[in-house]
């Protein structure tokens, strides 16, 4: 079904949408082409009183064994599309973010460089404040487009969008419509060396495993990945959820991991660095309970 530029399916499986290829299906999933699309599925959420979220390439993600009860949101079309004007590029919020940093690197544009590897959308990116080797998507965002949760939209310019290490207004209660980025030019040959330390050392750290990414945040002075290899958790497996052997803050999916498994495997993580650390971690991995809300501790019930 098509209406207002918003195509509705039923049941439609999330695994694959997700970097860790875990999880079961939406109760409906919804393809948003526009802005007002956008507004027009809101409306319709808000007045059936069903939970909602917005998913990107699904990094960061884990999504229960069965599924979300919950209406999931996409952005497709227009709302996926780049263009470029001088050192500023614009993008939909549904675009994904390897595509923005190609397009800057074409032009000779530097500050988003180190940030290709990270699998985002650029909507999903600004949620989270992503970051990469000295660079955070907050530093180079002009303004942005939102659909408040009341469905007013509305622009705010950088100064109005708070963010730090992990996070930013964005992220939570309204969708990013559309983005902003102001760059600046560099030495093409500069850039390349960006790019090329990047990957290289982010092909060091990251295994090639189906994985979420990091699993718990920094905690100030230190490194989660440091304390996680030291309280012993690589290679600690559960099911088909295992903690990689290349870095300690990363759950990989073997073949068969359920989200049961991976949430285990969390608590075990946490309990571990808590007991000989005596701290408590906080997860980056945005642990979903069936309505689609963020379990915000790893040792609640279901973590």
């Amino acid at each position: 079904m098509v209406v207002d530029s918003v195509t509705a399916v039923e049941g439609e499986p999330l695994a694959p949408r997700t970097t860790l290829r875990i999880g079961g299906p939406a109760r409906v999933l919804l393809r948003c082409a526009t802005r007002d699309g956008v507004v027009a599925a809101l409306r319709a959420v808000r007045e059936a009183g069903v939970p909602w979220l917005v998913l990107g390439l699904g990094a960061n993600v884990l999504v229960p064994d069965d599924g979300l009860d919950a209406v999931v949101l996409t952005l497709v079309g227009d709302l996926a599309s780049i263009s470029r004007e001088g050192t500023r590029i614009r993008a939909g919020a549904g675009a994904q973010l390897a595509r923005v940093v190609r397009e800057s690197l074409s032009a000779g544009l530097a500050g988003v460089e180190c940030l290709g590897g990270i699998p985002s959308t650029v909507g999903g990116a600004l949620a989270m404040n992503a970051g990469a080797y000295g660079q955070e998507i907050l530093n180079v965002l002009a303004w942005v487009e939102v659909v408040e949760d009341d469905l007013t939209v509305r622009r705010l310019e950088r100064w109005e969008v708070h963010g730090g290490y992990r996070w930013s207004v964005l992220g939570k209660g309204r969708i990013v419509t559309s983005v902003e980025l102001a760059l600046r030019a560099e030495d093409p040959e500069v850039l390349r060396e960006h790019v090329r330390k990047a990957r290289e050392q982010r092909q060091r750290a990251i295994p090639p495993e189906p994985s979420a990414g990091s699993v718990f945040r920094n905690p100030t002075g230190d490194y989660a990945g440091r304390l996680l290899e030291l309280a012993g958790c690589k290679g600690l497996r559960r099911g088909g959820a295992e903690v990689s052997q290349r870095h300690a803050n990363v759950i990989v999916n073997t073949g068969v991991a359920t989200a049961a498994d991976v949430r285990a495997l969390v608590a075990e993580m946490a309990g571990r660095v808590h007991e000989r650390f005596g701290i408590n971690l906080a997860l980056e991995l945005k642990v979903l309970d069936g309505k689609g809300k963020v379990l915000a501790e790893p040792g609640s019930p279901l973590a």
